[in-house]
């Protein structure tokens, strides 16, 4: 039974380790643009720079019709743990699928900003409000 305990805790921990609690999130916006035009729809991922893929949660935010994005922590909500971050984006449209359900389709990028093991962005988090400069996608 102890050991259960343990390893219910430490797996628990773990899954809270990317965000934590609300109160260590900060505000962190954007804008993403495809050959100067806002890229509405795209899906902007952020992964800790050599964090526990497995065990994090979900970073994302959705581009806006303006090129906007904002970032939501898994189930705490607006924000991000201050930190150093990887970010992938996917830009997958189905014109059919209504919308605010999940993107399906081939990545408009074709893989090139999505790739974990290469990234081609990357970004700072600092303990404060965070507006990013626009990142720039290019074929």
């Amino acid at each position: 039974m102890i050991r259960l305990l343990r390893y219910t805790t430490t797996a628990l921990a773990l899954a809270c380790a990317s965000c934590g609690e609300s109160n260590n999130l900060h505000p962190v916006s954007g804008a993403v643009l495809y050959q100067g035009k806002p890229a509405a729809g795209a899906t902007v991922f952020f992964r800790r720079r050599g964090g526990d893929t497995m065990n994090d949660h979900a970073i994302m935010g959705i581009v806006q019709k303006d090129g906007s994005f904002t970032l939501v922590c898994g189930p705490y909500g607006k924000g991000v743990p201050a930190g150093e971050y990887d970010v992938l984006i996917q830009w997958r449209q189905d014109l059919k699928q209504p919308r605010g359900s999940a993107r399906k389709g081939e990545d408009r990028l074709k893989g090139r900003y999505a790739d974990a093991k290469r990234p081609r962005l990357h970004a700072v988090v600092k303990a404060e409000v965070n507006h990013l400069p626009p990142l720039e996608l290019t074929d």
